[in-house]
């Protein structure tokens, strides 16, 4: 495996870089077969690059990644992350709960799932949260909410 290129596409992840990091995975990930062991974890890191480059195609490669694999928690947090970027939120908590099944002690996981499923209780808590009144209410005392990134669920 290319390493000098995978660590290069970690830190211009990182640093919000992502055409780097998408030239660098994109590297590392030619430069192993698919049966390396961190072949999934790659493909998971290239499509994330690509789809925070608004490449569709790199969400498909890290669902793929992520139905092969059976031990890296990464893997579940990168397609959650790119699942949150293209604004699908019920499949972002779906991959992170799949993580969490694999690996139930990985951190930045378990983070990820609070910081994605946190909804405010209904402001009048005996009446169902699709109830007028609910929403009414819910829409005036609403702070507008600090916009959950890719970047605050990876660091």
């Amino acid at each position: 495996m290319d390493q000098e290129s995978y660590d290069k596409g970690r830190d211009a992840l990182k640093a919000e870089d992502y055409k780097a990091a998408e030239k660098n995975f994109r590297e590392a990930f030619n430069s192993i077969e698919e049966h390396h062991e961190l072949y999934n974890k790659l493909a998971s890191y290239l499509g994330l690059s690509q789809v925070l480059l608004s490449d569709r195609n790199g969400l498909l490669l890290c669902r793929d990644a992520a139905s092969s694999e059976t031990n890296d928690g990464d893997v579940f947090l990168y397609l959650a992350c790119a699942e949150w970027h293209t604004e699908n939120r019920e499949r972002a908590i779906d991959a992170v709960s799949r993580g969490c099944k694999i690996d139930g002690d990985h951190e930045l996981l378990q983070r990820a799932g609070l910081l994605l499923d946190s909804r405010r209780g209904s402001v009048v808590p005996f009446l169902p949260r699709r109830h007028m009144l609910n929403r009414v209410l819910g829409f005036l005392v609403r702070r507008t909410p600090t916009r959950l990134s890719v970047h605050h669920l990876l660091y």
